[in-house]
């Protein structure tokens, strides 16, 4: 799910123009799935896509709508499914809107090849470079071909002689896994050099070509808990895009069975720009590699947050929790400030969360 913010305003005025958007809101153009435009007062809050082959089972795309409107329970939608079998996209739709409140208004749409197709019985082209796709482009927002294609950025190398004297050479060079102190440091030396990186559209290409022993000393202190807490909590809505470019490319240097947290931390940064279907990506990619090794995954957080449709809003909030959580080693680099010592004493196994009165619980699983 891709929750928008900020959103460029656009002004659509049927369904054609829809058409042409759908991509630029996902970041690819969908194929055999079904799309939700969640939508509040003529704003798009989130967007999100499933497969039809994974919403078709009886009460599946009911639960999807069950948990879009848990969060937002005053949205209104607009329904489009993406397949060359009408009967079975119409379907799913009615299904989908007889789920909807009675409250909320919707509209429904198929599109097949290069056509879209109203519930009324009106049809037209989908214009790819018409004038809501360019206005998108201006305003920043881009697609892929496909979803295979966004997956493709998330490849990692095959291993190699060469692939692993650096790997060893950078296992070599980093902390003992007991020097919190020293882990620390070492993740916000390799942060701060990278991200600064990043941040120029005249030094991305450091990034891009990042070595592979420093990619993988940042794949193996995210492995840890203290060098993962302090990537995860030095991300922010306004470093977030380079933290993802920065993982990104790390995955991109290191084998499979390193990249679980580098996948997990992309995924993270992508989330808090808003980019859900980079995030999808990631988080699965991250899930995957967990699921081989046959581990615990270290994606719980991403999960939850993407899961029960939290928006990137919250982040702030999250990451303000997280941070009296985790180690105080994290906490001093992350704040800048030294904790006092009645902090250190180890958390109990369930956490309690403070909830004003009237306020909706939590959602699970943005605890760290």
């Amino acid at each position: 799910m891709t929750t928008h913010e900020p959103v460029p305003r656009l002004q659509l005025s049927g369904p054609g123009d829809v058409a042409q958007l759908v991509p630029y809101l996902l970041g690819f153009v969908p194929q055999d799935s079904l799309v939700l435009l969640v939508t509040r007062g003529g704003r798009v809050e989130v967007t999100a896509r499933a497969d039809l082959t994974d919403v078709q089972p009886t009460g599946q795309a009911e639960h999807l709508i069950d948990r879009i409107w848990g969060r937002f329970p005053d949205a209104d939608a607009f329904l489009v499914a993406y397949t060359d079998s009408p009967e079975q996209g119409w379907g799913i739709l009615r299904r989908c809107t007889e789920h909807l409140p009675a409250a909320a208004d919707s509209q429904s749409m198929l599109i097949s090849a290069d056509t879209w197709h109203g519930e009324d019985g009106t049809s037209g082209p989908v214009d790819r470079a018409g004038s809501i796709a360019a206005q998108a482009v201006y305003a920043g927002m881009s697609v892929s071909r496909s979803r295979a294609d966004l997956e493709a950025t998330f490849t990692s190398p095959d291993h190699s002689q060469e692939l692993d004297k650096a790997l060893s050479a950078a296992a070599a060079r980093l902390p003992a896994t007991t020097d919190t102190a020293k882990i620390v440091a070492r993740t916000r030396s390799l942060l701060g050099q990278y991200l600064a990186a990043a941040n120029s559209v005249e030094d991305r290409p450091a990034v891009i070509r990042m070595p592979v022993e420093d990619a993988a000393q940042l794949a193996m202190l995210g492995r840890s808990s203290a060098g993962r807490d302090t990537a995860l909590l030095s991300i922010t809505r306004a470093n977030a895009e380079r933290h993802f470019e920065m993982w990104r490319a790390v995955v991109n240097r290191v084998p499979d069975s390193y990249a679980e947290a580098a996948a997990y931390l992309a995924g993270m940064a992508a989330w808090v720009t808003g980019d859900g279907a980079a995030a999808n990506v990631a988080l699965n990619r991250s899930l995957r590699i967990a699921e081989r090794a046959g581990a615990e995954p270290l994606a719980g957080l991403l999960d939850g947050l993407i899961d029960h449709v939290v928006p990137p809003t919250a982040w702030e909030q999250v990451r303000a929790q997280a941070l009296t959580l985790t180690h105080p080693e994290v906490r001093h680099a992350i704040r800048g400030t030294h904790a006092p010592d009645w902090e250190r004493v180890t958390p109990p196994p369930a956490r309690p969360t403070l909830q004003r009165p009237g306020e909706a619980p939590p959602a699970p699983g943005i605890g760290i």
